[in-house]
């Protein structure tokens, strides 16, 4: 019975020896960062009150930028 307990024990310690030396010797590779991934999108100002308003967004009217009908015919 002793042998068996020592058998075991020395197996685990074994094995556990293993995974550390392996993760030692593999460590993780770093995150990616999503956010490094987007492009950065070209921002205009409204001309009536100032917002930051991507250019897919702008409404132009004679040569302004405008972020809304509501500032473009105030």
């Amino acid at each position: 019975m002793l042998n068996l307990l020592r058998t075991l024990l020395l197996i685990g310690l074994a094995i556990w020896a293993v995974r550390v030396i392996w993760r030692w010797l593999h460590p993780p590779a770093p995150a990616v960062r999503q956010q490094q991934e987007q492009p950065t999108q070209a921002l205009s100002r409204c001309s009536r009150c100032g917002t930051l308003i991507p250019q897919q967004m702008i409404l132009w009217h004679q040569d302004k930028p405008f972020c809304s009908s509501a500032c473009r015919d105030a």
